[in-house]
């Protein structure tokens, strides 16, 4: 970094894409070097394939959580990330259990090729068979992670589910190995898994527009290429700054490759906003974004904070300073 102020401008914009703290953004700045991006894409075609299979599975949460996806921020580094979790028990166990890798028949579940292995402190790190692709957890216990992987392996028992986490670390299985790519090589392009890599490293974009009361991502196009949409669901009143997530997500320093293609807004700004945008890729490669602003429903809000009130607090934290009385 040329100057102390560039390097803080920067981390400033880096934690408000990661969700880290300022201190912690400037210490990762400084160990990058001046030359590095301030949120830097992961440096191996895997790296993006472990990550891309996170985000495929963490995308439709099984519950309301108060963080993007379950996630209270990311620190992306060329060769690894750290995810840091955020989320009750239950859907700790949830997440843990999507992502475990089983075989039922010739059905595959989970993650291929995903294999465990803990740091020197305990935490959890998830690895791809066969690579050097890392994706360490924190914010769990290593007892809490110890008792869901254990509580997974008995209901996939249960249910006839062969374990295939714990097979060995440096190649897949030959099922693991046919699911593993997804994408169809002749459209995807060469770098199929690089815009969900993305997104999660830069997780703070999804609470950009302000706390939401339900988030929800899916893939659109099937093993063609990467295209992805985002339902953005507010609690009423809320006044969604769709325009600060789309600055920063295509930011130059900091942002991913993507240009607005489409905007469809009503009665924006404002708090009864329903606005749709779709994002496309500036240098012609497949795939694409498109996002969903809209309040859900005050009856529904009411029945969700009644189930979840824990998650609820956390969400109606992050959108007090945006909301205006209703109309």
């Amino acid at each position: 970094m040329a100057t102390s102020a560039k390097l803080h401008h920067l981390a400033r914009l880096r934690s408000e894409l990661t969700r880290e703290s300022h201190q912690t953004a400037v210490r990762e700045l400084s160990a990058l070097g001046p030359a590095a991006r301030p949120v830097p894409s992961a440096a191996s075609p895997a790296q993006e394939q472990l990550e891309w299979w996170i985000f495929f599975h963490a995308a439709w949460p099984a519950e309301i959580v108060g963080t993007p996806f379950g996630f209270e921020r990311v620190t992306p580094r060329p060769d690894g990330l750290d995810l840091h979790l955020a989320s009750s028990d239950t859907y700790l166990q949830w997440l843990v259990s999507t992502l475990l890798p089983t075989v039922h028949g010739e059905q595959l579940h989970g993650i291929p090729g995903l294999r465990l292995t803990r740091d020197r402190t305990g935490a959890p790190i998830l690895l791809l068979a066969g690579t050097t692709a890392q994706v360490r957890l924190r914010g769990i216990t290593a007892a809490l992670w110890r008792q869901c992987v254990e509580l997974a392996r008995q209901d996939f028992a249960d249910a006839g589910h062969q374990p295939l986490w714990n097979a060995p670390t440096d190649t897949m299985t030959a099922l693991e190995a046919e699911h593993a790519p997804w994408f169809d090589h002749t459209s995807a392009g060469p770098r199929p898994f690089r815009l969900a890599s993305g997104l999660l490293r830069r997780i703070g974009l999804f609470s950009a527009a302000g706390a939401t009361a339900c988030l929800t991502g899916w893939t659109t196009a099937g093993a063609i290429h990467e295209g992805w949409k985002f339902d953005f669901e507010f609690i009423p009143g809320h006044r969604p700054d769709h325009d600060h997530l789309l600055r920063l997500l295509t930011d130059p320093d900091a942002g991913l490759p993507l240009r607005v293609a489409g905007r469809g807004c009503v009665r924006c700004p404002g708090p009864d906003a329903s606005c749709r945008i779709q994002l496309t890729p500036i240098d012609g490669l497949p795939g694409g974004i498109t996002m969903l602003f809209h309040s859900t429903d005050e009856e529904v809000v009411q029945a969700w904070e009644r189930h979840w009130p824990g998650e609820f607090a956390r969400i109606r934290s992050g959108w007090n300073a945006n909301c205006v009385p209703n109309r």
